[in-house]
């Protein structure tokens, strides 16, 4: 059975992910995002959207998570609003306060550029509401069906109000018989979040907030026909990136995915909770301490007998996923299998530990590179069939192997001549050391018992919220040492 839960993970391999990451997708993403303009062309408006203050600031709006700005200069000088954008754990910290403004919650480190700053300090300074300006505002648009081309007459939208990520209401409409929605009325002090169920299907915006001076959001919501069948779902490329630790290998998977049809496809497969199977993922034998990085919910996943399931339909387009496992390593010869799932394009596996050799089956290569200062061995492949296995196999060095053979026997001999010594010591202990030691096996056997009783009040009173984690779980650990120090003693 697989472990899966969100653990630390080597930085490198998390700075090699996010390169990686930026290969992949580049050629994919750069034509349809186009080049935008850098961030030092972004007026201080555009730097005020840019840089998140509008999630939690308004101007002249009203309170949203944080303090509205409006007149923020009668409560600070420039330079305190300047630090304020900057870095704020500077004020945290300089103040011995954090928060610092009561009923809000404190700001997250914001590492703006000081020149950017400047430009966020002026926008603000610089804002005017006009009377008479609008109370609420809105958000309207159209639904799509992308997969016939028109619009969807009676689609139900609902719409979550958040404070921060606390819901706070919700609004349910239909689509009229052109597919046009409209929410009227909303507070400038919430974000948005509108979802759509369509046969099945689940689709959902990402958070929306009103931005300065803005009053109507109006946006296309694009829906599909769903399919079950999987015909178009394919791997444009995957990278498989595997690193050794102290008695593990680190493994990083990650897949760019390709639904290259018009439909959203909901699954075909019925896993065991009642969900369908969207994407499935092989994961070796012994794999364990699964970490989801990207595009990937674990609340959506599902273990199999071959590894994991999502279970999120999968829209049109292509979809990138990241996650991490650990596979044991031995000292002398470690394999592990990976089998391909999908039509996959292009494959790419990097083991980085040069101190093992390597053998890799169903891929080409094995030459050495650099990429951000370590050294890797490199195989690849093209067009991949599903059902096809690469295998790889690390071996440490026979030289090395027959080192710590020896250095085992070694030690062997080593303890069993420090215990025939102790035992012949022992043999001319007197009957009265003997009754001593008897009288003491009793005292520590009392002892034992009396620390086990303090675990188990520790754990009651840890459970009944008396105690936070941190000092429970020293405490715990301090008492435990002690239990197997009594118990080496008996």
């Amino acid at each position: 059975m697989q472990t899966i839960y969100k653990s630390n993970f080597s930085i490198f391999i998390i700075v090699l992910i996010t390169f990686l990451c930026c290969q992949l997708s580049f050629q994919h993403e750069v034509k349809a995002q186009g080049q935008d303009p850098s961030m030092a062309s972004l007026s201080g408006e555009e730097l005020f959207i840019e840089n998140r203050c509008v999630r939690c600031h308004t101007i002249g709006r009203g309170k949203f998570v944080g303090p509205d700005l409006a007149n923020v200069n009668n409560k600070y000088t420039e330079e305190e609003i300047i630090k304020w954008i900057e870095n704020p754990q500077q004020i945290y910290q300089s103040s011995g306060k954090m928060p610092f403004n009561e009923g809000y919650p404190p700001m997250p480190p914001m590492n703006v550029p000081p020149a950017q700053a400047q430009a966020i300090k002026d926008y603000i300074l610089s804002v005017d509401i006009p009377e008479g300006s609008s109370k609420t505002g809105s958000i309207s648009g159209q639904v799509l069906n992308k997969t016939s081309e028109g619009p969807a007459p009676g689609v139900e939208l609902t719409l979550t109000s958040y404070m921060g990520d606390r819901p706070t209401d919700e609004k349910t409409i239909k689509s009229d018989d052109q597919g046009n929605f409209s929410f009227d009325n909303l507070n400038w002090d919430r974000s948005y979040q509108i979802a759509i169920n369509f046969k099945g299907a689940q689709y959902a915006t990402d958070k929306m907030v009103f931005f300065p001076n803005e009053e109507t959001k109006i946006l296309n919501l694009p829906i599909f026909e769903p399919t079950v069948e999987e015909d178009d779902i394919s791997v444009v490329e995957s990278h498989m990136i595997v690193q050794a630790g102290d008695g593990v290998l680190s493994v990083a998977d990650l897949t760019l995915f390709d639904n290259s049809g018009d439909k959203i496809y909901v699954g075909g497969k019925e896993l065991n909770d009642g969900r369908k199977e969207s994407l499935r993922f092989n994961t070796p034998k012994g794999a364990q301490s699964l970490n989801f990085i990207h595009g990937i919910n674990p609340d959506d996943i599902v273990q199999t007998a071959y590894g994991f399931a999502d279970t999120t339909s999968i829209m049109p387009g292509q979809k990138r996923v990241v996650y991490t496992y650990d596979l044991p390593l031995s000292s002398g010869s470690t394999k592990f299998d990976k089998t391909i799932d999908y039509p996959t394009s292009s494959f790419l596996l990097l083991i980085s530990d040069l101190e093992r050799t390597a053998e890799v089956k169903g891929l080409t290569g094995g030459e050495s590179v650099q990429i951000q200062g370590e050294s890797f061995l490199k195989w690849t492949a093209t067009d991949l069939e599903p059902g096809q296995q690469i295998k790889v196999e690390l071996k440490t060095p026979i030289a090395k192997i027959e080192y710590i053979k020896w250095g085992a026997i070694l030690l062997l001999l080593l303890i069993v001549i420090v215990g025939v010594v102790y035992s012949l010591v022992s043999n001319n202990k007197t009957i009265a050391n003997n009754q001593f030691e008897e009288d003491r096996v009793e005292d520590l056997k009392e002892k034992r018992i009396e620390l086990l009783k303090e675990i188990a009040s520790l754990d009651d009173s840890f459970e009944a919220g008396q105690i936070d984690e941190q000092k429970y779980r020293n405490i715990r650990e301090m008492k435990k040492e002690e239990v197997k120090k009594v118990t080496r003693r008996l």
